[in-house]
């Protein structure tokens, strides 16, 4: 016997006004949003969901210079509390690689060449 899961709410889109399904479907274990890239919030505090098309524009328009530090930070704030493997770092042999997401939140390029350095492209 399967189980058939729909738990869709019909949105309208806060850019648009377009109509569009949000949540989970029988076909998809997760909201359709959930397939886009993680960046965190692109709509505006006063916004709700946005629709697909929406939704992959504003990550489309995004660039890492907006994300860019204005200047480095005064205190290690960043290496408050262990760093987490997987997502602050990955060991390859028994070199520790940074990942992008925790040179990221470090602020700056220390121009040592790290692999995964978000700030190469600015």
């Amino acid at each position: 016997m399967s189980l058939v899961v729909n738990q869709t709410t019909t949105k309208n889109c806060s850019k648009c006004g377009a109509a569009f399904g949000c949540g989970i479907t029988s076909t998809n274990a997760n909201c359709w949003c959930m397939d886009l890239p993680n960046v965190g919030p692109v709509a505006t505090s006063d916004q709700d969901c946005l629709c697909p098309n929406c939704l992959a524009e504003a990550i489309a328009g995004l660039s890492l210079a907006d994300n860019q530090a204005t200047e480095a930070p005064t205190s290690a704030t960043y290496l408050e509390g262990p760093l987490v493997e997987g997502e602050d770092y990955y060991l390859e042999g028994a070199a520790m690689v940074f990942t992008a997401h925790f040179l990221l939140r470090r602020g700056y390029c220390c121009e040592s060449g790290c692999r995964h350095c978000p700030f190469d492209s600015i």
